[in-house]
């Protein structure tokens, strides 16, 4: 070894020290816009994950992982509910937990914007119902959310399709053969009717608050809580 050699061994320590020292990238569902919550705060909107620490949280329309096949949420949505839809959601949590099961999130609060970016892919299909024919998403006023059932280690279990998958096997009314499929979707959804929700008849996965379901909440665009849509 020469005399240069043992210079550059300290540098060499160090950066083997730094990289020891990494700070591994932090999950996509903990990236929170905190002015974001606040202004959802002035419209009884609150953070999913403050209320519910254990909860799993995906937003799949923040990733390409979705119908649209590119992100039509920021990487760093917050996922937002009503007050009231929320505590309801925990109460949910609680139920499977005790069982050893849990929720992961796959949408809640869905600014009108997204809504519209959906339709307009959706196209005749008739998977997002326009704005105009029938009145904004429930998604849009935070009383809705799209989920489903993982174990006690986070891991998804067998439901009858996807997320925003198979539309024809989709139904709230699961009529396969696979009877861990339909003890799983039993589970979930008497966990969520326990809690106060109501599923929507088409979409395994999507449930709305039953305190509101003929009191739609005003919608809340994305703008209001500077919130862009991609």
């Amino acid at each position: 070894m020469n005399s240069d050699s043992w210079r550059i061994i300290p540098f060499i320590l160090l950066g083997i020290a730094l990289s020891g020292c990494a700070v591994p990238e932090e999950r996509r569902s903990a990236l929170v816009p905190s002015h974001s919550i606040e202004l959802a705060q002035s419209f009884d909107l609150v953070d999913v994950r403050a209320t519910i620490p254990d909860i799993a949280i995906d937003l799949r329309y923040a990733t390409a992982d979705n119908v649209v096949r590119k992100p039509i949420y920021p990487a760093r949505m917050p996922c937002l509910l009503r007050v009231e839809t929320a505590e309801k959601l925990k109460t949910a949590q609680a139920l499977l937990r005790a069982q050893g099961y849990g929720l992961r999130v796959w949408d809640a609060y869905r600014p009108p914007e997204a809504q519209e970016t959906l339709h307009r892919h959706a196209g005749s299909t008739g998977m997002f119902l326009s704005p105009e024919a029938s009145g904004w998403s429930r998604h849009c006023g935070g009383i809705a959310v799209d989920l489903t059932l993982v174990d006690a280690q986070g891991r998804e279990q067998r439901m009858p399709t996807y997320f925003d998958q198979d539309f024809a096997n989709a139904s709230r009314r699961y009529s396969g053969s696979d009877p861990v499929v339909k003890q799983n979707l039993q589970i979930l959804q008497a966990a969520m009717k326990q809690a106060g929700f109501i599923q929507l008849e088409s979409e395994w996965w999507h449930f709305d608050d039953k305190d509101f379901l003929y009191d739609p909440q005003p919608i809340i665009y994305g703008r209001q809580l500077a919130i862009p849509v991609l």
